[in-house]
């Protein structure tokens, strides 16, 4: 823990292991953006099924975001399953392309590896999926830390993130707001 006075933001860290997805995983995904597939062809208005991508955190919160997302390594990915959230709303952002197209460009992100009982999009280096490729809560779900940081933090101070904890705990360095210099 650093010695300085700083505010810390606690986190929860994925600790399984990484495993070869499996066959059986692709086929369960590919069934599922089928159905998808299927789910806004029936609905009245596909040009206005789509949900919109979020944006991302700007500026010093979203350095605190990606440090904590970094050392927590994709936690809330469990629930992610292989499914990884996707419905209609979802896949209507990329209306434009053909069924097959669609489903090929999925499964193309599949990685060969990713985090056993996690989202099949969960790699080492993170989710394989564009922003504008993956589920409404993927974009706008922060965890309990890390929520409280982004609704109460106070005018950006040095901040410190903590990953887990016990042996398993990974605590970043000091991040601070970066001041703006004077403009030559």
């Amino acid at each position: 823990m650093p010695d300085e006075d700083c505010l810390p933001v606690i986190v929860p860290r994925n600790d399984k292991r990484l495993a070869r997805v499996s066959a059986d995983r692709i086929r369960r995904l590919r069934e599922h953006l089928v159905s998808v597939l299927r789910d806004l062809h029936g609905t009245r208005h596909i040009d206005r099924a789509a949900s919109p991508s979020s944006p991302e955190p700007s500026g010093f919160p979203a350095a605190v975001a990606r440090t904590a997302c970094s050392l927590c390594k994709g936690a809330c990915c469990k629930n992610g399953g292989d499914d990884a959230f996707l419905d209609y709303q979802v896949i209507a952002r990329l209306s434009t392309r053909s069924d097959a197209e669609i489903v090929s460009l999925y499964l193309e992100r599949v990685p060969e590896s990713a985090y056993e009982g996690s989202c099949i999009f969960h790699s080492k280096t993170g989710c394989t999926l564009d922003r504008s490729m993956r589920a409404n809560i993927c974009l706008t779900y922060f965890c309990g830390g890390l929520t409280s940081y982004m609704t109460n933090r106070a005018d950006e101070e040095p901040t410190v993130v903590i990953a887990g904890e016990a042996d398993a705990m990974r605590v970043s360095p000091v991040l601070r707001p970066s001041i703006p210099g004077p403009h030559r």
